[in-house]
Parts: C-alpha cells; sequence; structure tokens
C-alpha cells in the first residue's frame, strides 16, 4: 500500500508537469550562430550540445541556410525541466522558391550530472505558416550512434493548406529494438527542414524548438521513492 502511495505521488507529478503550459527560459543569454559556438560546444543546464554542422540550399531568391546565418539559444521548458535549443531561422519562401537546410548535432549528458539519462525528444515548430501551395515540414531523427547508428526516435511536424501561425509539435520516447524504451547518455541529432511555396503559394518558419529530457537512473528513482516514503512516516508521527 505505502508503495502504491509513493507510485501514485510520483505520477501525479509527472502528470501536471507535463499538462501545464510550457514557457522558455533562456539560459544561455542571447540568440549566437552556430557558426560561432566553440569546438567544445554549447553547454545546457545538465546537456552539452556539440558537433554542429549545418547543409542546405535555396532556390528562387531565398538565402542559402548556413551555420553563420542559423541562430541557436540555449534553455529549458520550464514546465517539464527539459533542457534544449531554440533555433531562430525566419525563414520564407514565395511561389517557385525553395529552402531545404539540415542540422546535424551531438547531445550528452555532462559528466557532473551521472545519474541522469535522456529518455525522449520534442520537435516544436513556432509560428510555421503556409498558404496555397506552401509547406512547410520539419523532421528529427535521432540516433545511438553517429556512424552505422540505429535509429532510436523519429519525429516530424509540418505546416500547410492555409494553416497560418500554427504551433506544431511532435514528441517521441527513445525506443531500441522491439520499441523498448531506452535510456541513453549521448544521442547524435538530425534533422531536416523545408519550406516552399510551390507553384502557388508561400510559407513561413520563424523558429524551431528542440527538446530532450532527462531522468535519474531506476535505482536514483528507488531513492527518491523511499524518501519521500519516510517524509510520509514522519508526518504520521
Amino acid at each position: 500500500m505505502k508503495s502504491a502511495l509513493v507510485f501514485s505521488i510520483i505520477s501525479i507529478s509527472i502528470l501536471l508537469a507535463s499538462s501545464a503550459q510550457a514557457a522558455w527560459v533562456p539560459i544561455t543569454g542571447d540568440f549566437v550562430s552556430i557558426s560561432s559556438i566553440p569546438t567544445g560546444g554549447l553547454e545546457v543546464g545538465d546537456k552539452l550540445f556539440s558537433g554542429f554542422e549545418v547543409t542546405g540550399l535555396a532556390s528562387g531568391g531565398p538565402p542559402e541556410p548556413s551555420a553563420v546565418t542559423v541562430m541557436v539559444q540555449g534553455g529549458q521548458n520550464d514546465a517539464t525541466g527539459d533542457y534544449g535549443l531554440r533555433l531562430r531561422l525566419a525563414w520564407n519562401a514565395g511561389a517557385d522558391q525553395l529552402i531545404n537546410a539540415g542540422l546535424n548535432f551531438k547531445v550528452s549528458i555532462l559528466p557532473d550530472y551521472d545519474p541522469y539519462f535522456i529518455t525522449d525528444a520534442t520537435l516544436w515548430l513556432a509560428t510555421a505558416s503556409a498558404a496555397g501551395t506552401g509547406l512547410v515540414q520539419a523532421t528529427e531523427n535521432i540516433f545511438d550512434a553517429d556512424f552505422m547508428g540505429n535509429c532510436i526516435a523519429s519525429l516530424g511536424a509540418s505546416s500547410e493548406a492555409d494553416d497560418y501561425g500554427a504551433f506544431l509539435m511532435d514528441s517521441s520516447l527513445l525506443c531500441g529494438n522491439g520499441g523498448v524504451p531506452v535510456e541513453m547518455k549521448d544521442i547524435w541529432v538530425r534533422m531536416g527542414v523545408t519550406v516552399q511555396g510551390g507553384n502557388a503559394g508561400s510559407a513561413g518558419l520563424h523558429e524551431a524548438f528542440m527538446l530532450y529530457s532527462q531522468v535519474p537512473e531506476p535505482a536514483t528513482i528507488l531513492m527518491l521513492g523511499l524518501g519521500s516514503l519516510a517524509l510520509l512516516r514522519r508526518r504520521k508521527r
């Protein structure tokens, strides 16, 4: 009965956190270009974002995406506690215009946070809009290794058919073989974005958020549960 009570307390806390409205809390200060991030990477809370690569092409007039033009800020969702990146893109495409971009990087738990693991990811497109034949589409694939790694999560979000000013979000647990959830210290992220106007439309994407959760290892969760049980005992006395 006591273990059930502790489990209920933890479950309710998770539910309240996930249902609360999200607010972005900057941690790394002002936006900086990806090209200006130090070789060692960008520290955001308990995570290190490193190995950034930006590829891209544009046709019909928009500027080509690059590590110089893609701006980034590290921060936290204060409702869930997840740390991640806020990308300022400001990409717009009119009729017969196209922007295709790719962003690769590695996410690691910093050494000072040994009990923590990454368990899931969230992709959020802020103020994505499309009119007529316009389209905004973003994908995020996460791997367990840099080269020939296994894909452990796939996310996607898109805006089309006059979907003005939409806030589009997708999230996924990290899962290994057979769909079994896994906990990772390091993950490799491959993001792809398309913004196009088609033959008679327009599209735009102002910002994108990429968030990554963390949880204590099972032994730590057990210790937290025992601590809660001890507090309950003291209150009863």
